[in-house]
């Protein structure tokens, strides 16, 4: 299907076949399983989307902006193993979803015939793109195309949070939720965090309200202009705010804070 040295733009469209493909091992008659899959399948063609969008936004070349949506093609391409072994996404009681990708993408072979310099931006990308901070010592190009895929992650993650919290009723998706308890507290290392800028770490949450919060505080690993302006656009963190109890102080605050600093980077882009 692929010949050799391929730049990201001529093999973009194969990738794209070979992951059409794959996807259908996943087919399940079990409604459940069959939900979640699609549920992944359609936050990588999102991902894709905001991606290119945001490279756009850039004035990227088109090499790089299929670079960029390769990236997001693959970035959850383990997910969908994970969940068939596991029946959860919840990486601490599986595995690390973006090493077990990586594994998929070299037993699959997929990018033997990418340009080499490319297909170990696009390794390193899947490889840390779930990281809880950016990795030190990366190349600079490897780091640039990170960031791009770390922040269309996010961008649809939002989207997927905020469509499920305003649509959910009494009915609960814990694969969301992280099967975390729906009570009103909020703990004190989230809080904290938060209330200094810094990103929540997955081991403090404690209850659904935590990982609420910590969906509003990746507004502080947010990395380009347009991804900021995307946030305010959408209203994603209003979205999750009215998904928040309403007579929190501590959410109050949190809120605030990240409200504040999305407002100043938006301005900031804004000129």
């Amino acid at each position: 299907m692929f010949k050799k040295e391929m730049s990201p733009k001529s093999l973009l469209p194969g990738l794209k076949a070979w992951f059409a493909e794959y996807l259908r091992r996943f087919d399940s008659d079990d409604p459940t399983v069959q939900e979640n899959m699609d549920l992944k399948a359609e936050h990588t063609r999102k991902v894709c989307e905001a991606i290119r969008k945001i490279g756009q936004s850039l004035e990227l070349s088109e090499e790089d902006l299929c670079l960029a949506e390769a990236s997001g093609l693959l970035h959850d391409i383990g997910r969908f193993e994970q969940y068939r072994r596991y029946r959860t996404f919840v990486d601490h009681r599986s595995g690390n979803h973006a090493l077990l990708g990586v594994q998929v993408i070299q037993t699959s072979r997929v990018l033997e015939s990418l340009d080499p310099a490319a297909a170990d931006i696009l390794i390193r990308a899947v490889a840390y793109h779930n990281g809880a901070a950016l990795p030190e010592g990366e190349p600079e190009r490897s780091l640039f195309f990170l960031k791009l895929l770390r922040d269309a992650d996010k961008v649809d993650i939002w989207r997927v949070v905020t469509e499920y919290y305003r649509s959910k009723g009494n009915t609960r998706n814990r694969t969301i939720e992280l099967d975390l308890p729906d009570t009103n507290r909020v703990s004190t290392p989230v809080y904290e965090a938060l209330m200094n800028g810094r990103l929540v770490q997955t081991a403090d949450l404690k209850t659904l309200q935590d990982f609420k919060l910590l969906q509003i505080g990746w507004i502080y690993d947010v990395n380009f202009p347009g991804t900021f302006q995307m946030v305010r656009e959408k209203k994603y963190l209003e979205a999750i705010r009215q998904a928040l109890p309403l007579d929190s102080s501590r959410v109050t605050e949190v809120y605030e804070r990240a409200l504040d600093h999305l407002r100043r980077n938006v301005s900031a882009a804004q000129g």
